[in-house]
């Protein structure tokens, strides 16, 4: 039997991804966008009869200002609504594993200890620190999903590889695992978490093909980007990046010595939590999910 889900953010790149894996489902849906309410004034519509909140809608970039408001305003504007119900429904967040510490090592898994000095990290990571704050002491029923970079229509690339400028790439890190999941199994996972009790969880969702820097450029090479590379290992920065560290958010983010560990470090991910609690099995290896993305497709 279906359930009625709420979907916020549904206008956005995962959202009608949720919604259409939800619709599949045969879920009832209650699509909220952008333009139908401003999330932050807690007025969100009628709450009767649903089973799970899905909280997408938030802000992929932007300063602090923009996190605040997009992001960590319109979380509590949800949470509040939610909790002003005789029976809260439950609630999926969509978190991200940009919460680790920028200090983690070797494989990452939801024991990692999350970042306990916020202020060192981007207005994104530190947003949603504030957003799984706010939902662990909300004492609604919730579960926490922490994708990684989302493979999907026009996004292909990633801030773990270097920066970039035109055709040019600078690649400062070829080892680890690139931590990437494709949009159609991102999506499946949050509708499965919707169907689940919420156990006040959080959960890696990453693809079960996890590769390398330098097979991630390899692929982006085979599209024509980046026409030149150039190697500088960011271990060579860090004494640059202490130095400056007195100026803090004035410096681009790869030149904050926690924000460049936290993008760059060779680690590994691991996403067996997530498989067992929501039976979720991500079905697109790498090359799938690349190849898809290029295309245009989910």
């Amino acid at each position: 039997m279906g359930l009625t889900l709420m979907i916020t953010g549904a206008g956005g790149f995962l959202g009608r991804a949720v919604v259409d894996e939800a619709q599949a489902r045969e879920h009832e849906v209650r699509a909220l966008t952008r333009d139908d309410l401003d999330l932050a004034s807690g007025e969100l519509p009628t709450l009767d009869g649903v089973d799970c909140v899905i909280h997408l809608a938030a802000s992929l970039s932007g300063d602090e200002a923009v996190q605040a408001r997009d992001t960590v305003e319109a979380t509590r504007g949800v949470i509040e609504a939610m909790q002003a119900q005789p029976l809260p429904p439950r609630l999926v967040l969509a978190s991200s594993i940009a919460v680790y510490s920028a200090d983690a090592k070797g494989v990452v898994t939801e024991a990692t200890p999350l970042e306990d000095r916020p202020n060192r990290r981007d207005a994104y990571a530190r947003a949603k620190l504030a957003q799984e704050d706010m939902l662990r002491e909300s004492g609604l029923r919730h579960t926490i999903l922490r994708p990684g970079a989302i493979l999907g229509p026009d996004r292909v690339t990633t801030a773990h590889l270097g920066p970039a400028a035109g055709g040019t790439l600078i690649l400062m890190e070829r080892g680890g695992e690139v931590p990437v999941v494709s949009l159609a199994d991102c999506a499946r996972a949050f509708v499965l978490a919707a169907e689940m009790p919420g156990e006040g969880r959080a959960l890696n969702i990453l693809g079960p093909d996890r590769p390398t820097r330098a097979r991630y450029l390899a692929a982006l090479r085979r599209t024509g980007w980046p026409r030149r590379v150039l190697p500088l290992n960011w271990r060579l920065v860090m004494p640059l990046a202490w130095l400056l560290s007195p100026l803090g958010g004035r410096l681009p983010g790869l030149l904050r010595p926690a924000i460049l560990r936290a993008r760059m470090r060779p680690l590994r991910y691991d996403i067996a939590a997530a498989e067992a609690a929501l039976d979720w099995t991500p079905q697109d290896d790498f090359e799938t999910a690349f190849s898809r993305a290029v295309e245009g497709g989910g």
